[in-house]
């Protein structure tokens, strides 16, 4: 058994959970742009890292406005035109932004895509493996130790 420290388990599990968001989210037929995966972002300190990225994905409370330009660069993307041929598509982005804003968007649209991949079973997992690193590193220095006793007897 090959015995790895704390971070390098961390930056493999790290990796893993990105490769898998992307997967997940090239399957969900919801990619568009691909900024998602760009947009995934893992930051390393020692004994620990911070994965971050859109929440886009979740969708939207009523509210506030979300940006047009964004709206309008999404219809550009997916091909959408307006019906009406006098219509532009910075304005068909302001009526969708601002009935985003009035209403939000519908839950069952939204893709919870975070939660589908970093279950606690998954959690569970990357602890076990932290845990059996520190449980084998405090082993072998009471090892060290008993074995230093036993020499200075």
């Amino acid at each position: 058994m090959e015995i790895f420290d704390n971070d390098v388990v961390i930056a493999e599990e790290m990796e893993s959970l990105k490769v898998d968001l992307i997967a997940a989210y090239e399957a969900s037929g919801k990619k568009v742009s691909g900024e998602f995966a760009k947009g995934l972002e893992i930051k390393y300190s020692p004994n620990q890292a911070t994965l971050s990225g859109y929440v886009y994905l979740a969708g939207r409370a009523a509210g506030k406005m979300p940006p047009i330009q964004a709206i309008e660069k999404w219809l550009i993307q997916k091909g959408i035109t307006p019906i009406e041929k006098k219509m532009k598509i910075s304005s068909l982005a302001f009526l969708i932004a601002r009935k985003i804003a009035k209403n939000g968007t519908k839950k069952e649209n939204h893709l919870a895509i975070y939660n589908q991949v970093i279950t606690p079973e998954r959690i569970d997992k990357i602890l076990d493996r932290i845990n059996k690193i520190n449980i084998t590193a405090f082993t072998n220095e009471v090892t060290v130790m008993i074995e230093k006793l036993v020499v200075n007897k």
